[in-house]
């Protein structure tokens, strides 16, 4: 067998490599603490920062398995409420509260700032109806009382009736009316009105 000079030079690297990583002993094979730990943060970040995106752009169900293939683990409880908070069923007035607290949390657990908005019309004895136009041109109540809450996150409003994509501040608020004026406030929690 005939040695050639680039099979010799070959030899001498591997064999250079071999004391290089066989003289640092294992200080070197663990990674430190800190570099572990930093590591986990940012997938970590990663994936909530992955998670949020695919919620802002409406695919709930993508969100929910994308969790579950990178954790290992089912989707937490308030992952999978944000799923259910779009279904027709929630489309009726008096289950905002609801919707919205799952939404605003969902949104909240991923890094999110989302804020509670609550809408009333001025006298909620006298015509407390509110109503929105669904994108099929279907006018439904949402608010039998004067009082609507949702999540606004970053421009875009979210509750049972825009979807999961949510819709533009502007347009939603274009679509709803009543007999009397809609006011909007930030509010911090949900209030319950029966």
């Amino acid at each position: 067998m005939e040695i050639t000079w680039f099979s010799m030079n070959f030899l001498r690297g591997c064999l250079a490599m071999f004391l290089l990583v066989g003289l640092s002993g294992t200080a070197g094979a663990t990674a430190p603490v800190a570099e572990v730990v930093a590591t986990q943060v940012l997938a970590a970040d990663s994936l909530r920062a992955h998670t949020f995106s695919l919620l802002a752009r409406g695919q709930v169900t993508e969100a929910i398995d994308y969790w579950v293939l990178t954790t290992g683990k089912e989707a937490p409880a308030w992952l999978l409420a944000m799923r259910t908070s779009f279904e027709a069923g929630k489309q009726v007035a008096g289950a905002c509260q609801g919707v919205a607290q799952s939404i605003h949390t969902a949104f909240t657990q991923l890094g999110g700032k989302p804020e509670f908005v609550q809408l009333t019309t001025r006298s909620q004895k006298e015509f407390g109806y509110i109503m929105f136009k669904l994108t099929n041109g279907k006018d439904v109540n949402v608010s039998h009382t004067g009082y609507h809450v949702l999540v606004r996150m970053q421009g875009r409003a979210y509750d049972a009736y825009t979807g999961a994509a949510g819709m533009p501040w502007a347009e939603y608020m274009s679509r709803l009316g009543a007999r009397l004026e809609i006011t909007e406030k930030v509010v911090e929690t949900v209030a319950r009105v029966r």
